[in-house]
């Protein structure tokens, strides 16, 4: 049995219109009331997380910012990993020059954005945390916990994710959540890196979990799970470089929960 079951939000455990069913807020909370950690795993702030935490009503980990952040069961931050500040301003300085990327930040508190006209990019529904316009001289003297970048162009968030690995490789995490949507972290912060950290606390193995995902960001916790489970709707460079995982239904399905009926209740 897998004692921790670990999923990614956006693309999988939430609707297509962001927004979680009856049917999975129920299979999740007989899989609490039977004794298996949730663990709620998403790019998103916590500020954000916290919302989806409070329409379970059932107490579950959180791995936000991918990975950057991770709260335990009673709401209390046990890990917090942050961008060094120089590779923050070095990224800003590049990036700021390109008018057609959006730039968003997240610190400890507080969502940052390089403009106003993030709505036309955003990629997911906030449900009630607001940005702020971020000034360059102030936002790199603060701790930052992701940086993202959006584009109507993906082949520009191609070209930068390839200067930012040459550049700062050594320095950073870089991924896809979607395909517009160009994520950075500290170089040791994953999800994979995050739900192990869960697991070694609950004096388990990551081999005894299994995991939900469809983006880039999700790679390292569906390889490093004891199984791993992508979306139908995954991102095509996930399914190319996990080929051998399971494909599940697509979110629109609550594939999912159904997944979890299916193992832990239907005999």
């Amino acid at each position: 049995m897998y004692y921790i079951v670990a999923s990614d939000l956006d693309g999988t455990l939430l609707s297509p219109q962001f927004y979680l069913t009856e049917y999975t807020k129920k299979i999740i909370k007989r899989l609490v009331n039977k004794g298996i950690y949730f663990v709620i795993a998403t790019g998103r702030h916590y500020n954000e997380a916290k919302e989806i935490q409070k329409m379970l009503n059932v107490p579950v980990f959180l791995i936000t910012s991918n990975g950057a952040r991770i709260y335990d069961l009673n709401k209390k931050l046990i890990y917090s990993c942050d961008i060094e500040q120089k590779v923050v301003k070095e990224l800003l300085q590049k990036c700021l020059l390109n008018h057609d990327i959006l730039i968003q930040l997240y610190s400890h508190n507080n969502w940052y954005v390089s403009n106003n006209n993030y709505s036309a990019s955003s990629l997911y529904v906030s449900f009630s945390f607001r940005s702020k316009i971020f000034e360059f001289k102030t936002i790199i003297k603060k701790k930052i916990s992701k940086i993202f970048f959006t584009c109507k162009n993906v082949k520009k968030l191609l070209c930068l994710e390839k200067y930012i690995i040459s550049h700062w490789g050594k320095y950073v995490n870089v991924s896809f959540s979607f395909l517009n949507c160009l994520e950075i972290m500290s170089k040791t912060v994953s999800k994979g890196n995050s739900l192990q950290l869960i697991a070694n606390m609950l004096g388990l193995s990551i081999k005894n979990c299994i995991s939900f995902g469809d983006g880039m960001n999700d790679k390292e916790m569906l390889d490093m799970s004891g199984k791993g489970c992508m979306m139908d709707n995954s991102h095509y460079l996930l399914k190319k470089s996990l080929p051998n995982l399971e494909i599940i239904g697509s979110n629109k399905f609550d594939s999912v929960a159904m997944y979890l009926n299916k193992i832990y209740f239907k005999k």
